[in-house]
C-alpha cells in the first residue's frame, strides 16, 4: 500500500558514507519534506504480518500491561496475532510474571549481555524487533553487534527510536526548555540511526517517520476536516515529516563489506 511506502529508501551512494567508504564534513542528504505519517504500532504489524518474530522489550511498563491488554493496544500480544511466530525477550521479571497471569506464555526472560538459550538464539526469524530500546542502551553499536553475533539465523532488524527532528523539540528549544525521558542517552537522526545499525554490522535500507507531536490550529482545523468523513488525516494527507516524533529503521543483518 502507498502509506506504507518507506519515506527514506537508502540509495547505494548514501551508504558509502555510512561504511565510512567516504567521507564529508559538510555532506547534505536531501528527505522527503512532506508525506503520511503513520502509526507506530501499525506500520510495525504491517511490516510482521506473517512472518517469524523475535521481539526484544516484549513486556511494556508493568503498571499499563494489563490495561494495554484489556483495550487492545499491547504492542507484543498483537504481533503474536499477526506473526506466524513470535518470541518475546525481556529482563524485567515482574512484568513478564505480570504476562504469564494474563495468559501471555510466549515471552522470557533474556538478558542480551549475559543470558545464553541457544533454542532462542539458533532460531530463524524474519525480523528482529526492538522497538524504543536504543536509546536506554550505553553503548547502542556494542549492543546491536551482539543481536548480531547471537542470532545468526536472523534476516533483518527493525529499530524504533526518537526523531531528534521533531517539532515539538524545537518547539522546546525556543523555549530554553529540553523535555526527554530522563534515562535516554540519544536523539536519533535519520542518517545517525542508519550510521549506527551500519557500524554495528548491518546493511541499513528503509527509514519511516511515525507518530505525530503538536499540530498547529490551521493544521488542527484539517485534521478534524478529515475525521469528519471518517478519513485517518494523517495518512489521508501529507504532512511535514517534522511532526512525527519517532523513526523506524530497518536493516539487513550481517551486511558485506
Amino acid at each position: 500500500m502507498t502509506k506504507f511506502t518507506p519515506h527514506f529508501i537508502i540509495p547505494e551512494q548514501f551508504k558509502l558514507f555510512l561504511t565510512g567508504k567516504s567521507f564529508s564534513n559538510l555532506q547534505k542528504f536531501h528527505i522527503v519534506k512532506k508525506s503520511f505519517i503513520l502509526d507506530r504500532n501499525e506500520l510495525l504489524l504491517h511490516l510482521v504480518a506473517n512472518r517469524k518474530v523475535l521481539h526484544f522489550g516484549c513486556c511494556d511498563h508493568l503498571n499499563l500491561i494489563e490495561e494495554k491488554i484489556t483495550n487492545g493496544s499491547h504492542l507484543h500480544t498483537n504481533i503474536t496475532k499477526v506473526a506466524t511466530e513470535c518470541v518475546g525477550l525481556d529482563i524485567n521479571e515482574e512484568s513478564l510474571t505480570k504476562l504469564s497471569s494474563l495468559g501471555v506464555s510466549n515471552c522470557y526472560y533474556y538478558d542480551l549481555l549475559s543470558s545464553n538459550n541457544s533454542f532462542i538464539e539458533n532460531k530463524e526469524y524474519d525480523f528482529v524487533l526492538l522497538g524504543e530500546i536504543l536509546e536506554h542502551i550505553p553503548n547502542p553499536v556494542e549492543f546491536l553487534n551482539l543481536i548480531a553475533k547471537k542470532f545468526v539465523n536472523a534476516k533483518e532488524i527493525i529499530v524504533t527510536v526518537p526523531n531528534a527532528f521533531s517539532t515539538k523539540n524545537f518547539y522546546n528549544i525556543k523555549q530554553g526548555v529540553e523535555e526527554i525521558n530522563t534515562d535516554h542517552k540519544y536523539w536519533f537522526t535519520p542518517y545517525t540511526i542508519a550510521k549506527v545499525l551500519s557500524v554495528a554490522g548491518y546493511d541499513a535500507n528503509n527509514i519511516y517517520f511515525v507518530d505525530r507531536s503538536r499540530i498547529s490550529l490551521l493544521e488542527k482545523f484539517v485534521k478534524w476536516f478529515y475525521l469528519l468523513q471518517g478519513k485517518n488525516p494523517f495518512t489521508s494527507k501529507k504532512w511535514s515529516i517534522s511532526k512525527a516524533t519517532g523513526l523506524v529503521a530497518i536493516a539487513k543483518f550481517h551486511a558485506k563489506s
